[in-house]
């Protein structure tokens, strides 16, 4: 098996970053979502740089300003070079931070989004965050609200435009370990990894 990447968009509440751990203890690659980066910037000299991307924080309305001006490249070159070095170079799993922008014209990155109805995020939400159905769906706004900024913000386009990846997988219909295994046929179907 060559080394290849899986990037891994989400919607807030859909499992997408389950389906993410699934896939790599069956593949039985690193995952990096929020707390993995974290682990490893902490000790790196560019931490201060890289903090916020890896935390998806919030982008606000005055920096986005300032950053359309500058362009993508300048606001996003530190982040986006780090996440190339540590993904680059062996097969990974990637959650969110612009893991399908980054890896876009990476013939061994595969990019997926994963996405639910409100109504399975609700229930979602307020399982894992064990919350009202009212505030879990206040806080899905917010949060996917929130995503949309940042992606604009570092990429200039439009978080969740199904062109963007390879594969889309409804969550909430399959569940997470289905939805794990779906993905796993179809990284067999284009060659990244042998049945068995």
């Amino acid at each position: 098996m060559e080394n290849f990447r899986i990037t891994i968009g989400r919607q807030y509440g859909s499992g997408g970053k389950e389906v993410g751990r699934i896939l790599a203890k069956k593949l039985g690659i690193p995952f990096y979502g929020k707390e993995e980066l974290m682990k490893i910037a902490k000790d790196q000299p560019d931490y201060e740089e890289v903090r916020a991307f890896y935390e998806e924080q919030p982008v606000n309305s005055l920096l986005y300003a300032i950053a359309m001006e500058q362009g993508e490249n300048r606001t996003g070159k530190v982040p986006f070079r780090k996440i190339r070095e540590l993904c680059g170079s062996k097969s990974c799993i990637l959650i969110g931070r612009c893991g399908s922008y980054i890896f876009r014209e990476d013939p061994s990155c595969v990019k997926i989004f994963i996405y639910a109805d409100m109504e399975k995020k609700i229930q979602w939400i307020e399982n894992q965050e064990n919350v009202s159905a009212r505030k879990a769906k206040k806080l899905i706004e917010k949060v996917e609200e929130e995503r949309a900024q940042f992606h604009k913000f570092y990429t200039g386009g439009n978080w969740g435009n199904v062109n963007d990846y390879d594969l889309c997988l409804d969550a909430g219909v399959t569940g997470t370990q289905k939805a794990a295994d779906i993905i796993m046929a179809y990284l067999e179907n284009r060659g990244f990894i042998k049945h068995g």
